[in-house]
This record gives C-alpha cells, structure tokens and sequence, in this order.
C-alpha cells in the first residue's frame, strides 16, 4: 500500500533556511516578505508533479553541495581550470548550481541532470534568472538504457548527489552507479549524501512499494567496490553518517527504521 503523500506537505511554514533566504534576497532580488510566499508557490506547483519528501518538506531549497567539507576542494577545481566541468545528478531546482555560479563557475562549466524536466523550468521562476543563467541541462532516468547518453559520458570532473542514490535497492543503485560511473574522468569526485543506516540494509521505500537499500559506511566500501567491478574503475570512498533533522520528520513514516541517518560521502575515482 502506498504511503499517503500528503503527509510530506508542510503546511505551517513560518521560516525557511536562512542561506536559502539570503540567496534567494540577495541573488533573485526578492524582498524579505516575499520569499516565502514565493516559494511555497512555487513549491506547490513542484508538489503536484512529483510528491517528493524533499519538496513538501522544503529542504528542495537548502544548498546541500555548500554545506560538505569536499566543496571549498571542488569549487577550487572547477574554478582553477577552465576545462573542468560539474554535473549535478538529480539537480531538482539547481539551487546547488546557482551556488556554484555565484561562487565564480561559468556558465558553461555547469551541467544539471534530472528524472523531471519541469523541475529546470520552474527552477528559473524560483530564482529569477533568467536573464543572467543558462546552464545546460538533461532531462534523463538514469535506468534508462535506450536513452542517449553520450552528450554526458567522460565528461565530468566534479558531480554531486544528493538525496539520489537512496531511492532503488541494491541492484537499481548499482545500476545508476554504473551509469554515473561513465559520466566521470579518472581522478573524477563525487560528492554528496543519501538516506542511509547505522546497520544497513533493504527496508520499505518512500513509494510504500518494494524495498530501497539504505547504506552504512561499511556497504557503501562494498557497493563501490562492486560498482569498480561492473566499470573497470577503481573508487577510494570516504564517509561520514549521523542522524540530522530531515531524518527525524519523517519518522512516523512505515519506511522509517530507528537507525536510519544520513550518510555523507566523497567518492573519487582513481582509475
């Protein structure tokens, strides 16, 4: 039985995430009484086309890729070199790229990729931008093997990931391992974090249909090990997993477990 959607909508939403704000201020050119009103319009309309927890909870906003200790590393590598390109994996509203713009990337370094093109569409009616951003994006699933994918492969120096991998069971994320594993250069990083567990394992997926795998620190050496297997590449993996807040709300959820968390990883590939 599928899990009612409704219960990811926040309905009381009073403050959003102050970086967020200041971004959305500073950069969108919104004035402080609009920002929330402005997002939760935007937001709603988001909703209705995928029920994701992320976006009824409003954490679609929050700068992830900012907040890892592997940014001030992959900002300086994409900046150093003009060459190098990023590619966020699951970009949502590309509030990550928009970042990375503000930060120094051009333009023409950045890449998203997403399951719902809509989401790119609405991403510049959240952030007003028009006019100053245009960044090249893919509308792709990444289980689909008919799709093209060779506008992507062997490109990439730095991608992110976040609140991505946590979605399929072991073989469906080894399956998009594989494929992001052919987006990469050697010496290549991959950084992010999913939806993960002090112990490891399948457990009910947020659809209430089948099962996800959530990863620990010590399967997720294994899954890359695997992934290295099935690409010729070989991948150091580093990891940290605590619990955090987002885990915490959902937890009268079916699928939630009481030593889910989130893990964080750098992964970097080095063959």
């Amino acid at each position: 039985m599928a899990n009612d959607s409704s219960q990811w909508l926040q309905k009381d939403v009073k403050e959003i995430d102050p970086i967020s704000r200041q971004l959305l201020e500073s950069y969108s050119g919104l004035a402080p009484e609009e920002v929330i009103p402005h997002c939760l319009a935007i937001r709603d309309k988001a909703f209705a086309l995928y029920p994701w927890p992320c976006i009824g909870q409003m954490r679609f906003i929050r700068l992830s890729l900012a907040s890892y200790p592997s940014y001030a590393n992959a900002l300086e590598r994409i900046r150093s070199n003009p060459d190098s390109r990023f590619l966020d994996v699951g970009c949502c509203f590309g509030q990550d790229i928009r970042k990375l713009f503000i930060d120094g990337a051009k333009p023409e370094q950045l890449v998203g990729l997403d399951l719902v093109p809509e989401f790119n569409t609405l991403s510049y009616d959240l952030f007003r931008d028009a006019s100053k951003l245009s960044f090249e994006f893919h509308a792709r699933n990444l289980h689909d093997d008919d799709a093209d994918w060779s506008p992507l492969e062997n490109r990439f120096d730095v991608l992110h990931l976040t609140s991505l991998l946590h979605i399929w069971n072991w073989e469906g994320q080894v399956k998009a391992a594989q494929r992001i594993a052919s987006f990469t250069k050697p010496g290549a990083i991959l950084i992010g974090s999913s939806l993960g567990s002090g112990v490891g394992g399948e457990f009910p997926n947020l659809e209430g249909d089948g099962t996800n795998f959530r990863q620990s620190e010590k399967t997720f050496e294994k899954f890359w090990k695997e992934v290295g297997e099935k690409t010729s590449t070989k991948w150091d993996v580093k990891t940290i997993f605590k619990a955090m807040d987002s885990t915490r709300m959902n937890m009268n959820q079916n699928w939630a477990e009481p030593t889910m968390g989130i893990l964080l990883f750098e992964v970097t590939r080095v063959e």
